[in-house]
């Protein structure tokens, strides 16, 4: 049965990924550089030991950019500036200025792309977007049960007494309260 790893590569990662990296060198320069020992004893795959040992050749330790190189789908500064303008002079929410774009500025943008310029651009917005829904103030307790006929409720109907709607008990209790046919 094989050891577990010996050295938590990934928890070292976390403190400083360049001193880790040196670390897999160096257990590599004592094992007689045995790629597979290394892996075991770090926990980690043997592609992994491999791409250290390309970014010993090229000389650079540190973490490589997660910006991608070729982006073929992304907006163009000029239209995320005309978006951030419009969102400015109208303040509309996305979907009714990707209308008004289309309308009157000529610019055909989806509102979705239109959310995302905006949450990118938040700074550059006189007006940032609020967070959440505004909340409205507690509406004060009224005790249904104990309530008078009318005293809080009002029914705005025509006719209140729908003969297919309404069971015989509750045309009865309408009789008994003298509740009226109109209103």
């Amino acid at each position: 049965m094989k050891p577990g790893p010996r050295i938590d590569y990934k928890a070292l990662r976390k403190v400083n990924a360049e001193t880790a990296r040196l670390a897999v060198l160096e257990y590599l320069k004592t094992n007689g550089r045995n790629i597979s020992d290394a892996a075991r004893a770090f926990g980690i795959n043997r592609s992994v030991v491999y791409d250290i040992l390309r970014k010993q050749q090229e000389g650079d330790m540190r973490d490589r950019s997660r910006v991608p190189k070729h982006q073929p789908n992304k907006t163009a500064p000029e239209i995320e500036d005309r978006v951030v303008k419009a969102k400015n002079k109208t303040r509309m929410g996305s979907r009714r200025l990707s209308i008004y774009l289309k309308k009157y500025e000529g610019l055909s943008v989806p509102a979705g792309t239109i959310r995302h310029i905006l949450r990118r651009n938040r700074k550059r917005l006189d007006h940032p977007p609020l967070r959440g829904r505004s909340r409205r103030p507690k509406r004060e307790f009224v005790d249904w049960y104990s309530a008078k006929v009318f005293e809080v409720v009002q029914i705005d109907l025509k006719y209140i007494r729908d003969q297919k709607a309404l069971t015989r008990e509750q045309i009865l209790h309408l009789d008994r309260f003298a509740i009226p046919n109109y209103q």
